[in-house]
């Protein structure tokens, strides 16, 4: 019993933790970004015509377990496009540039606290994914895809439109997937475009 208490105390310690992480690591590239800027977009309430509307839309995708399996890592995606086309990019910084977003993602995710539509919906299905795990709001999916699609636009604009293919594809299978609404998605193409300024402003991608 003292070993099950001891346990759950650690938990909880733990959990309280991790919420309050409102800061970017001093080793992030986006350490200096202003998040307060979108700290007062809310999302549609739960309870919201808007919401209402978003959840029929998501419910009537049909699943396709399979596409969004394989859009699920969004790195992968990118880099096995580049690779095909025998592109020699700088692969280490494009995987540092999305990992060090997740804290961006995170601290707004933790901020809003939106419930994914599986979650507010009893209806539709969990899909059980590792990256549907937490809150909503903003689609952590649809802010890197489109934060990638705008640097290598930037850098190898001849492919233009399989970039924009393959976000268009990422973004639609968190839908598809019930984890995100469109607004969710909406929100996400709006952070990356303002990381993207970010990153050309302070010289880290040329």
């Amino acid at each position: 019993m003292v070993l099950f208490q001891e346990i759950n105390r650690i938990k909880e310690i733990m959990f309280l933790f991790e919420d309050k992480g409102e800061g970017i690591g001093k080793s992030n590239l986006f350490k200096d970004f202003d998040l307060d800027q979108f700290k007062n977009e809310p999302p549609p309430k739960d309870n919201s015509k808007k919401t209402k509307e978003e959840l029929e839309y998501v419910s009537n995708i049909e699943l396709d377990k399979r596409f969004v399996q394989s859009r699920d890592d969004i790195g992968a995606n990118f880099f096995d496009f580049l690779d095909s086309k025998d592109i020699d990019y700088n692969k280490k910084l494009l995987k540092k540039i999305k990992d060090d977003s997740v804290e961006v993602i995170q601290t707004l995710k933790k901020h809003y606290k939106r419930p994914r539509p599986f979650k507010l919906d009893n209806e539709l299905k969990d899909p059980m994914l590792k990256s549907t795990k937490g809150y909503s709001y903003p689609s952590g999916h649809s802010t890197q895809s489109n934060l990638l699609k705008l640097i290598l636009t930037h850098l190898y604009p001849k492919y233009k439109k399989d970039f924009d293919k393959i976000t268009k594809d990422i973004v639609f299978s968190r839908q598809m997937a019930k984890a995100h609404y469109p607004s969710d998605i909406k929100f996400g193409e709006k952070l990356a475009k303002k990381l993207f300024v970010y990153l050309k402003d302070n010289d880290l991608i040329h």
